[in-house]
C-alpha cells in the first residue's frame, strides 16, 4: 500500500502540529467540504488510527507513506507509521519525507528533483522483490 500525502486528521494534535485554531478550522473545513456527511475530525475516513487494532485489517504486508517536510499533515503520516508498527500488524512500514516541500507538491511541480525522487522511491517500493 502506498499512501501519498495522506489527508489524515483528528480532534487531538499529534507531534508538532500547528495548534493555531484558524489552521485547524481550515483543515476541518476542507474535510467537511469533501465529505459533507462526516461525523467530524475523528471520522474513521480521516482518522483511521483511532482503533488500536486497525492494523489487523490491512490486506498487505508492506506500506510506504510519502509526506512533505512543510506539510502540516506530515505529522499524521508519521503518526500512522508509529501506530501501525505498534498495532500488532506483522508487515513492514516506511516513511519517505521530501525536504522543503508542501502538501502534494509533486502535482504542481512534477519535474522537480523531489518529485522525480518521490516517483523513483514509489517505483522501487512497488518493484521490491520482483526479479
Amino acid at each position: 500500500m502506498i499512501l501519498s500525502h495522506p489527508y489524515f486528521w483528528g480532534k487531538e494534535p499529534v507531534g508538532d502540529e500547528d495548534k493555531n485554531p484558524a489552521v485547524w478550522a481550515e483543515i476541518e473545513g476542507i474535510w467537511r467540504l469533501a465529505s459533507p456527511t462526516t461525523s467530524g475530525s475523528d471520522d474513521p475516513l480521516i482518522n483511521p488510527i483511532d482503533d488500536q487494532s486497525f492494523g489487523r485489517f490491512l490486506g498487505c504486508k508492506r506500506v510506504l507513506i510519502c509526506v512533505a517536510e512543510n506539510d502540516i499533515l506530515k505529522y499524521r503520516g508519521w503518526y500512522y507509521c508509529e501506530k501501525l508498527k505498534n498495532s500488532g500488524w506483522d508487515g513492514e512500514v516506511e516513511v519517505a519525507e521530501a525536504e522543503g516541500e508542501d502538501h502534494v507538491f509533486h502535482l504542481s511541480k512534477p519535474c522537480c528533483s523531489n518529485a522525480v525522487a518521490k516517483l523513483k522511491k514509489v517505483a522501487e517500493f512497488m518493484n521490491q522483490g520482483k526479479a
